[in-house]
C-alpha cells in the first residue's frame, strides 16, 4: 500500500499524493508526455487479466464446461441472464459481450485495492471511470440512433415535450441534451470513481494508524485500528463488486432507454431507476 512521506514525529495522515504515485519512466515526444506508473501499469494488467482468463477459458471449449470454461460461462450467463436481457430485453444479447467485459474489468480494477503488494484500485483515478463513462455514452446514442435513426433520436432528445407550450419546450432542450450528453456520463463516471477512491482513503487511514499505534499503549487504540482495518477491507471487496454490477446495470439501463423511444430518457419498467 502506498504510504506518504513521513519526516519528524506523530502519526502523519495519507493525503491525495497517494493517488499520484511516481512514475516509472517518461517520454517526451513533443507536447506529449507518455509515462507508466503503478496506476496506468495495473490498469493494463488488469485489461490483461481479463483477456487471459476468458482466453484460457475458452481456448478448448468442451460441451460440459469444467474448471476455467465453467467460472467464464457462470459470469457470462449472470451478465446475459441477469442485465442484458432482464435489463434491454432479447435485443440486449447484442451488447452482453461489452457488458460482460466492462463487469470483469472493473471488478478486478477495484479488487486490486485489497490485494496484497498492488494495493491500489486503478478506478479510484479518475481518467478510468471517465473513459468507461465515454464508451457508454457512445453505445446507448449509438443503440439510440440504430432503433430509430438519427433523425428520430435526437429530434425528441431536444423535443422532449411535444405538447408543451412553447416556452416549456424551450426551457426542456437545453435541459435534456445537457442531462443526456453531459450528466449522464458525468454521474456514471463520478459514482465509481468516488466510492473506490473514498474506500482507498479508509483503508490507508485506518492501516496505517494501526501501524502507528500498535506499538504504543495502550494498546486498545492499535488494535481497534487494526479490527476496522481489517473488517474495512472485507467492506471494500462487497463494494469492489457492487460499483462493478452498478457500473455494468447503469449501461444497459442506458441502452434499454435510448432503444424504447426515440426520447432516450422515458422510463423502461424499474431498470431506469439509477442505483446509488
Amino acid at each position: 500500500m502506498t504510504t506518504p512521506p513521513t519526516t519528524g514525529e506523530g502519526f502523519h495522515a495519507p493525503t491525495t499524493a497517494v493517488f499520484q504515485p511516481r512514475h516509472w519512466f517518461d517520454v517526451h515526444l513533443g507536447p506529449i508526455d507518455f509515462y507508466l506508473n503503478k496506476a496506468t501499469g495495473l490498469t493494463i494488467f488488469s485489461a490483461l487479466f481479463v483477456g487471459v482468463v476468458f482466453w484460457l477459458g475458452f481456448r478448448r471449449p468442451q460441451i460440459v464446461p469444467r474448471g476455467m470454461q465453467n467460472i467464464c460461462e457462470s459470469i457470462y450467463d449472470f451478465i446475459d441472464l441477469q442485465v442484458s436481457r432482464a435489463v434491454i430485453g432479447e435485443q440486449g444479447r447484442r451488447y452482453t459481450l461489452y457488458l460482460v467485459v466492462l463487469f470483469c474489468f472493473v471488478l478486478t480494477c477495484n479488487l486490486l485495492g485489497i490485494v496484497p503488494v498492488a494495493q491500489f484500485p486503478a478506478t479510484s483515478r479518475i481518467a478510468i471511470p471517465m473513459l468507461l463513462a465515454a464508451v457508454t455514452l457512445v453505445l446507448f446514442n449509438y443503440a439510440g440512433i440504430r432503433a430509430h435513426g438519427a433523425r428520430g433520436y435526437f429530434l425528441e432528445m431536444i423535443n422532449p415535450a411535444p405538447i408543451a407550450p412553447l416556452w416549456i419546450k424551450f426551457l426542456l432542450a437545453p435541459l435534456e441534451v445537457v442531462h443526456m450528453l453531459v450528466i449522464r456520463p458525468f454521474t456514471l463516471a463520478v459514482r465509481l470513481f468516488a466510492n473506490m477512491f473514498a474506500g482507498h482513503m479508509l483503508l490507508l487511514i485506518f492501516s496505517l494508524g494501526a501501524t502507528y499505534l500498535l506499538p504504543r499503549p495502550p494498546y486498545i487504540f492499535g488494535v481497534t485500528s487494526l479490527l476496522l482495518a481489517i473488517i474495512l477491507t472485507g467492506f471494500e471487496a462487497v463494494i469492489a463488486f457492487l460499483q462493478a454490477y452498478v457500473i455494468t446495470v447503469l449501461t444497459a439501463a442506458y441502452i434499454a432507454g435510448a432503444q424504447a423511444s426515440a426520447g432516450p430518457t422515458r422510463t423502461v419498467g424499474t431498470a431506469e431507476r439509477e442505483p446509488t
